[in-house]
């Protein structure tokens, strides 16, 4: 059979991609291409996720050079530049991955029917997932809204076992040819930005290093040091996940195998890791199955919520995102995301609170800002916690239920190692006891720092007045 087309798109590695495997199989050679889409330079890809997204193309082509293959780049709309490479290659397939989010169903479809009008075939493999989002029903066929009978159903689920990476990946000779047309990755200018300042790094290598890293070490004490933002107790793999420089299946093949060497406290650790994929994927199964939650509430009543608007609301925004609120583990989390393009999930749910609950600011403009800053930045999960976090969502964290900012720190980060890394002006000043977390309560507070943006009890008090304003309507 001919040369088939392999369109990576979020499945930028070699190894246990299905797509890749799937048509080295059915035929004799590939042509894999990156389709550069006008949707990564939007306001969805924040200059650390293009700056990732930059470094793992970068190694994927020198790893399909290493294999005898080449990597191509063209300019979108997808559709007519996988038609026009189809042509040019005689190639009568293209080789993708199934995607759960409403741009890349869209993307599909544009593509799928420029494809068939000249008579070549769309193939797309369920490569990002476990369990394909959205197709886990309960008992009386409907969509699960609810993470643990959603988990439970998920942990029984079938799952495809991770397939290797190929020892060569044959291409058509005219392809290799320096002639054969593709553009210089160094001319789009969104694929030159900087990114955070300590920006994750990008590519297969990077993620095969930081899970071996978090297999040795992290993987067995999970459920103890993930929720402690000053230790190394997470996996960091997030980005890697969104880009697909790491695969799904490895990982939690990877996780499967630990468990069986590990002892009773390992076991319970790597459960809980478990526990957290079939989180993501619960989100992405939500987001495929009611896309409106990218703008609206899933609980419609909260489309009636009297979020404040108009100059308090910019101020009190600026200051949460400034990191200058005056409750430390809020400003530590906003400060790391600014120098990182990451930030603790712990935290994530603090910071997520405090905007929506402390302030009364629309979760959507947090949203909005974790998506414009985060390298990993994933549209389903990213808007499932947002939403949990401003008991918004499904599964959501109850509105009356507001984190303490104080007591987060004070549980989370009790020696403050978090928070004297990320906010210098308590770094350097002496504080005694519990004043870590609340320092306005000291005789002298910390010189340079700002006093409490409102106060916890006060602020608390008008949250839930506010939803009691919902909760009347309904």
């Amino acid at each position: 059979m001919g040369p088939a087309i392999v369109w990576f798109r979020r499945n930028l590695r070699l190894d246990d991609n299905l797509p890749l495997d799937a048509a080295l199989r059915a035929h004799d050679g590939v042509v894999p291409v990156f389709v550069l889409d006008d949707h990564y330079l939007t306001e969805d890809f924040s200059p650390p996720r293009l700056r990732f997204l930059s470094e793992s193309l970068g190694e994927l082509a020198s790893d399909l050079a290493a294999k005898g293959s080449r990597l191509l780049f063209r300019k979108g709309p997808a559709g007519d530049a996988l038609a026009a490479l189809a042509r040019e290659t005689d190639a009568d397939a293209v080789y993708s991955h199934l995607d759960h989010e409403p741009h890349g169903t869209e993307l599909a479809r544009e593509a799928e029917a420029a494809l068939a009008a000249q008579g070549t075939k769309l193939r797309l493999l369920p490569d990002l997932h476990l369990v394909l989002p959205g197709s886990l029903r309960t008992e009386a066929g409907k969509p699960f809204t609810v993470y643990t009978p959603y988990a439970r159903r998920w942990r029984e689920a079938d799952k495809a076992l991770p397939v290797p990476a190929p020892p060569r990946v044959a291409t058509p000779p005219a392809v290799l040819d320096v002639r054969f047309p593709s553009i210089p990755m160094s001319r789009p200018a969104g694929f030159r930005v900087e990114g955070a300042p300590a920006n994750p790094r990008g590519g297969e290598r990077e993620g095969r290093r930081l899970r071996g890293a978090f297999r040795a070490s992290a993987l067995h004490r999970y459920a103890q040091a993930r929720d402690l933002p000053g230790v190394d107790g997470t996996s960091r793999l997030s980005p890697h996940l969104r880009f697909g420089t790491v695969g799904i299946r490895s990982l939690l093949a990877e996780a499967r195998s630990g468990w069986r060497e590990a002892d009773e406290a390992g076991r319970r650790s790597i459960e809980v890791f478990v526990g957290e994929l079939a989180w993501r994927e619960f989100y992405a199964s939500i987001l495929a199955t009611f896309p409106r939650v990218l703008t609206e509430s899933f609980r419609p009543e909260f489309e009636r919520f009297p979020w404040i608007t108009g100059e308090l609301a910019d101020a009190r925004f600026a200051a949460w995102r400034d990191g200058r609120t005056g409750y430390p583990i809020v400003d530590a989390g906003m400060r790391q995301l600014a120098h990182e393009g990451w930030m603790h999930n712990r935290v994530r749910m603090v910071v997520a609170s405090f905007l929506t609950k402390h302030l009364l600011v629309d979760w959507r403009r947090g949203e909005a800002h974790f998506r414009a800053s985060l390298a990993d930045g994933d549209p389903a999960s990213n808007n499932g916690g947002w939403q949990w976090s401003a008991g918004c969502g499904t599964d959501a964290q109850p509105f009356f239920r507001i984190f303490n900012p104080v007591l987060q720190g004070e549980r989370f980060d009790p020696d403050g190692t978090y928070v004297k890394r990320w906010v210098p002006e308590i770094a350097s000043w002496k504080s005694a006891g519990g004043d870590l977390h609340a320092p306005w309560r000291a005789s002298t507070p910390p010189p340079g720092y700002p006093a409490p943006i409102v106060d916890h009890a006060a602020a608390r008090a008008k949250a839930l007045a506010a939803f009691a304003t919902i909760r009347a309507a309904r």
